[in-house]
């Protein structure tokens, strides 16, 4: 297994992981075609979020996206995961440790870099069970959002 970033080649496998991954846990049909889109652009362009893929015989199996939150606080950056997703057929297989292993290399390769955060659905116990294992602690938050027209 190699751990890289996406090419534009690899749009189409981030934007289904992604749709799967919505449905998974939100139980939530996103647009396709707009998530193909948002993917493409977030490969493409700067778009202030970096991917990377899991590669196993030739294909993708495993997916993370991160982007940086400047924290006043902590005088750093907090790096946000997500669009984490294995696909079925390669889980408890290690792919998102290792996923999760090469951006945290990254993150203590940078100084500016305080810690690594995400979200994860309350009711979603097997990915609570493994970000517990990989180091992560559950805060007493809860998200709002406010969608704009």
């Amino acid at each position: 297994m190699i751990i890289r970033r996406p090419t534009p080649d690899d749009a189409a496998t981030i934007a289904d992981f992604n749709c799967r991954l919505c449905a998974e846990t939100e139980d939530y049909r996103l647009d396709p075609e707009v998530c193909l889109r948002g993917t493409r652009r977030a490969i493409e362009q700067d778009r202030g979020v970096t991917y990377f893929v899991a590669e196993a015989d030739g294909r993708v199996v495993g997916q993370v996206m991160f982007f940086s939150e400047w924290s006043d606080w902590r005088d750093g950056e907090m790096w946000w995961l997500g669009s984490v997703y294995v696909h079925p057929d390669h889980r408890g297989r290690g792919v998102f440790r290792r996923l999760m292993n090469h951006v945290a290399s990254l993150a203590e390769a940078d100084p500016d870099v305080r810690l690594l955060r995400l979200y994860v659905e309350t009711d979603n116990e097997a990915a609570r069970a493994t970000y517990g294992r990989l180091g992560f602690e559950e805060l007493p938050y809860r998200v709002y959002e406010r969608p704009t027209p």
